[in-house]
């Protein structure tokens, strides 16, 4: 509003409202008058425009917010009547086996935006406390993805469950670490997630086939559903691509809330 109300001042002042086209017999409306000035000046709305960029950009934004919560309502309303099946067994899970939404999580420790994502999760699981259920599925794309995801595989199987969540939290946040020296990476996250690094790093080895197995079957699952990259999300039955906003992930969610009280 604020920048409209500068471009209305801009043409009351100076002086649009005196022009009218020659012989016209009927004053010309102000709307008519404004499209005359900037026509011929059209350098005084660029100066406003510059004079209030941070306003432009925010409304902008909102333009971007509102168009894609619009497409996703719309996706979804097909999403629903097309149940979507993924294998769950063995996957870490987080959440009351109950719990009316689901999230299922196609995802990678050396993504930037699973990380992202995954923080995002973690605000969405704390309002919705008790009434979602997340089960973590790996899609990594490198060996080293691969590895780190074995060894949060590992510590979930074989350790103590909450340590391994606090695992998955900080292997996302020492991505650049694990790339760059992988073991070295895995075993100093582990222990600083009050893990026994050694006992884990035996049981990866001890299980690399089975866990090979699981990713495996992770990325089939994500190839039938057309899933390219990560990170993607299913929200019971809704597809949440990439690392929206968490407002996106709310709209989702109260979706399958609604769906599941019927």
């Amino acid at each position: 509003m604020t920048l409209m109300r500068n471009i209305f001042f801009l043409f009351l002042f100076s002086g649009a409202a005196l022009l009218a086209p020659a012989g016209s017999l009927a004053a010309p409306t102000p709307e008519e008058q404004l499209g005359a000035l900037l026509k011929a000046h059209p350098e005084l709305i660029l100066d406003v425009l510059r004079d209030h960029s941070e306003q432009l950009l925010d409304i902008v934004q909102q333009g971007s917010d509102k168009r894609r919560r619009m497409t996703l309502q719309k996706q979804w309303e097909s999403d629903m009547k097309t149940p979507k099946s993924v294998i769950l067994d063995k996957r870490p899970v987080s959440g009351p086996a109950n719990a009316p939404v689901t999230i299922v999580a196609f995802s990678d420790f050396l993504c930037s935006y699973c990380h992202q994502a995954a923080f995002t999760l973690g605000d969405l699981m704390t309002k919705y406390k008790g009434r979602i259920r997340l089960v973590f599925k790996l899609t990594p794309k490198t060996e080293t993805g691969r590895l780190a995801g074995s060894w949060f595989l590992a510590a979930y199987a074989t350790m103590d469950k909450a340590k391994a969540w606090k695992l998955y939290a900080l292997m996302f946040d020492r991505q650049q670490k694990i790339e760059a020296d992988p073991l070295p990476a895995l075993r100093a996250t582990a222990a600083e997630a009050g893990l026994d690094a050694k006992v884990l790093e035996a049981a990866v080895q001890a299980n690399a086939a089975a866990y090979a197995a699981l990713m495996d079957e992770d990325a089939a699952d994500a190839h039938a559903l057309g899933f390219v990259g990560t990170p993607y999300f299913l929200v019971n039955d809704l597809v949440i691509r990439g690392a929206l906003p968490l407002e996106n992930f709310i709209d989702a969610t109260e979706l399958a809330l609604s769906k599941a009280k019927k």
